[in-house]
């Protein structure tokens, strides 16, 4: 039918090459599986101790490493890291600067005060749960300038970023990785050998790997576990086994329903609903007692609050024995 092979699976060298698809298969599950095995080789029994750290400190570079070397011996065209040669904006219809106004009429200026409020919501939300979460007491931290660095950090680049219509981010830290990305155009000649199902493996891991010790991943994984296989969770200890299912199902529910409203047009009023989720764990009162709440939702880490309670627990024996008989202490 005269029709003509597009795309890039399509090869560089015809219009077709065999095993592009398989081979991308396996660069993504040998790099997922070959980032984790590296991660826990500081576990292993095999060389000194700064070695397998330093393997499994830079596990991900590593794999990268070896994988891209591989990709390239082999030589099968897959598909590869699409990296800009120069330094420039990303479309070509804008430049470095982007109007406040632009063509939109004077009005919506008035206009995006509404999601301009929405928008400082989010941000503080995200700056002081953060703070929170820091300031943990089992962390034993003291407040120093970091914290002041950070919040002078967020003024000026939120000014920055909107001026030059680039994506707001948090914390110095944030800064860091987005000048050593920016750098990365200087590496243009290294970074195209990057196999893109590499990176997809990479990503995977990272993925998965960020959800070990969460702890409403972990009940989830309780609705397919029969009682007698179920780990030893210490909110397992002090609630009954369908109130942990009540407030699992009510946070899966929640995240369902932001994740709804973030990929629909109404995404603009994503901050408030973030917001309500604080009046839906006042509501949350009226189901579950206040003991229940404070092992299902308290920051404390799982293990501390274990090592708590069985240290409680022993000191409960203790006084049992002692009250029971009384002449074994002296004994």
């Amino acid at each position: 039918m005269h029709g003509e092979f597009t795309g890039p699976a399509c090869g560089h060298h015809g219009p077709y090459t065999p095993d592009v698809l398989f081979w991308s298969c396996i660069l993504f599950f040998t790099t997922f599986i070959m980032s984790g095995a590296l991660k826990m080789f500081k576990t292993s029994h095999y060389f000194p101790t700064k070695v397998r750290a330093m393997i499994s400190d830079f596990a991900v570079f590593l794999t990268i490493v070896t994988m891209v070397t591989f990709d390239f011996l082999i030589g099968v065209p897959s598909p590869k890291l699409q990296v800009p040669g120069v330094f420039k904006p990303t479309r070509d219809d804008r430049g470095w600067i982007i109007s406040p106004i632009g063509p939109n009429p004077w009005w919506t200026v008035l206009a995006a005060l509404i999601p301009a409020l929405l928008c400082t919501i989010l941000i503080f939300m995200d700056q002081q749960i953060t703070a929170v979460i820091i300031n943990r007491k089992e962390h034993k931290l003291k407040k120093g300038c970091g914290y002041h660095l950070d919040l002078l950090m967020v003024a000026i680049m939120l000014g920055v970023c909107s001026v030059m219509g680039l994506p707001w981010f948090q914390r110095v830290t944030g800064l860091m990785i987005f000048v050593l990305m920016g750098c990365s155009v200087f590496m243009t000649a290294v970074l195209k050998f990057i196999p893109m199902p590499v990176l997809y493996g990479v990503f995977l891991y990272m993925g998965v790997s960020s959800l070990r010790g969460i702890q409403f991943f972990d009940r989830l994984k309780l609705f397919g576990m029969p009682a007698k296989h179920q780990p030893d969770f210490i909110y397992l200890r002090h609630v009954p086994l369908r109130k942990v299912h009540l407030f699992t199902v009510i946070q899966l529910m929640c995240l369902v329903s932001l994740w709804a409203i973030k990929v629909s047009p109404a995404a603009i009023v994503f901050p408030m609903m973030v917001l309500a989720l604080v009046f839906v764990r006042q509501v949350l009162d009226f189901c579950f007692s206040k003991r229940e709440l404070s092992w299902l939702d308290d920051l404390m880490p799982e293990s501390k609050k274990k090592k708590l309670d069985d240290a409680k627990n022993k000191a409960k024996e203790e006084e049992v024995i002692s009250i029971e008989c009384p002449g074994l202490d002296s004994a």
